[in-house]
């Protein structure tokens, strides 16, 4: 269990809404906030987590407030309360089951896996659902040792909780002590022994303690500094981004311009995973040390970007790197010959549509880009059928047949360009070099796509194409020797793998004047 979720709540039918906040903070910091409110039946909540991630849960809760259904959206921080979420997760006991409906951008996962004896679902991103365990437990009795599974991930457990007066602790791979109130309600609870703090407070007060603003500045020591710009994109949007910029090189700057995967992204790309996957923070982090300007933005309509997000498509999205590249081109301290195009995942394929509007490109980074993305797709969904649980009895033609359905319903709506994608014809256009990286456990593009893309773009004449493939790095391009998305949440770090980040820099300041003199 997550040292954030193990306030109980008093073990009583709540027969009216109840509205309360839960604040947890970690010395002075503050960890997380949360609205909560509770009926009958459900809970839900609404949670910052600050410079993170909002999530929104709700919580279906059975006659002794055990927690049997989870559904959960994670959006980008700062987004608009109708944003489009990142993440969205249905999680639900069937019989001696649990299932699970995962959607993320390009990714669609249903599987169930064997749970018997489990009554509780523990939400591991949610205090308000997760405070339902002691209520749980204690239906049962003051000594209960409660079956759980733990998302994400999808971990089996085993809690004992244990009431001793007004004292409850619940074990798990943290101690939480939790000393209750006057009224029955938790009044502190400490986790483990690192300080961190939880505390039910009146849901009116919580403004007080609202989280800041996202903080996209350089570090302290930086040698480089961050500046905020607005970019005017197609249809009246403005693209809110931040521009690092080398202190010691000389100007004009070569630069990068970073574009985000599939659904809303903010500038840094974050995703709750490992303690925060922030790749365009540390990309552009490490490239401004190195000498090169580097621009990263919100999605329109993400963070403090304007515009709608979900009316568009990648075809929206490159028109929109193109305002990008426009915006460094007419900047008198960046080189208009030396603006490089990075992308991940559905990014690389947007890089592609604009690399082959733009001959003055000086290169393109395809990070996890597909040749086939239909042929992605389908080995995507044959490694789930082969690796999931549960989905032993489901049929691979059906799936598949389905799957393919699915991919010709998006393309003749015009949805997805993805799936009536013509890689050797954007090859034809692209004459940039062109660099290829790729993990070798990732799981969403599989690393053949690697050298089936290059070799599409040597047989359009490029000469100077790139490839590498990383040793147990995943799609995010973070280490993970299984590349399971299901687990991303299990990875115990977000941090980019050391030599990807080496190889990226190496590669764009190893382009001929990409390097700005210093002085």
């Amino acid at each position: 269990m997550s040292t954030l979720l193990l306030v109980p709540l008093l073990a009583f039918q709540v027969q009216q809404a109840d509205h309360y906040g839960l604040i947890t903070v970690d010395g002075r910091d503050t960890v997380a906030v949360e609205r909560v409110t509770r009926r009958p039946g459900a809970l839900v909540s609404e949670i910052l987590v600050p410079n993170r991630a909002r999530l929104s849960v709700v919580s279906t809760l059975d006659a002794d407030g055990c927690v049997t259904g989870i559904l959960e959206d994670v959006f980008p921080w700062g987004s608009a309360a109708d944003a489009t979420p990142l993440q969205h997760a249905r999680v639900w006991l069937d019989g001696d089951s649990v299932r699970i409906d995962v959607r993320a951008g390009d990714v669609a996962r249903t599987v169930a896996r064997p749970a018997p004896g489990v009554s509780f679902l523990l939400a591991e991103e949610a205090m308000g659902s997760a405070t339902q365990i002691v209520e749980c437990a204690l239906a049962r009795g003051d000594s209960v040792d409660l079956a759980v599974v733990a998302n994400p991930g999808v971990r089996l457990l085993n809690v004992p909780v244990r009431r001793h007066g007004d004292r409850v602790t619940v074990v798990t791979s943290d101690t939480a002590r939790v000393q209750l109130g006057p009224d029955g309600r938790p009044a502190r609870v400490e986790v483990g022994r690192g300080g961190r703090v939880v505390v039910r407070v009146p849901v009116e007060t919580l403004p007080e303690v609202a989280a800041p603003a996202p903080d996209y500045g350089a570090p302290a020591g930086a040698s480089y500094s961050a500046e905020a710009v607005a970019i005017p994109a197609p249809g009246s949007a403005t693209l809110a981004g931040t521009l690092t910029l080398p202190r010691e090189a000389r100007a004009p700057l070569p630069a990068v311009v970073l574009v985000s995967g599939s659904g809303p992204q903010d500038r840094d790309s974050y995703a709750p995973i490992g303690g925060g996957w922030r790749p365009f923070r540390e990309l552009a982090d490490a490239l401004s040390s190195r000498g090169v300007a580097v621009l990263r933005y919100d999605d329109r309509g993400v963070g403090a970007s304007t515009g709608d997000f979900a009316s568009g498509t990648e075809l929206t999205e490159a028109e929109d790197v193109k305002a990008a590249v426009a915006f460094l081109r007419a900047r008198k301290d960046v080189a208009a010959d030396r603006i490089v195009v990075l992308g991940h995942s559905e990014g690389a394929r947007v890089a592609m549509l604009v690399g082959a509007q733009d001959p003055a490109l000086a290169g393109l980074v395809l990070m996890a880009g597909a040749a086939d993305p239909r042929a992605a797709v389908r080995a995507q969904t044959l490694w789930s059928l082969e690796h999931a649980r549960g989905a032993e009895s489901l049929s691979r033609d059906s799936v598949l047949a389905l799957v393919d359905r699915q991919m010709d319903s998006l393309a003749a709506a015009g949805r997805r360009e993805v799936f009536r994608w013509d890689a050797a014809g954007l090859a034809r256009r692209i004459a940039a070099p062109v660099a290829i990286f790729q993990g070798a456990t990732d799981r969403q593009v599989p690393a053949e796509q690697a050298e089936a893309l290059a070799d599409v773009f040597r047989r359009a004449g490029n000469r100077d194409v790139t490839v590498r493939v990383f040793a147990g790095v995943n799609h995010l391009f973070v280490p993970d020797e299984t590349g399971d998305f299901l687990r991303y949440g299990e990875l115990p770090s977000g941090h980019l793998a050391p030599d990807v980040l080496r190889a990226v820099t190496d590669w764009i300041t190893a382009r001929p004047g990409a390097v700005a003199p210093s002085g």
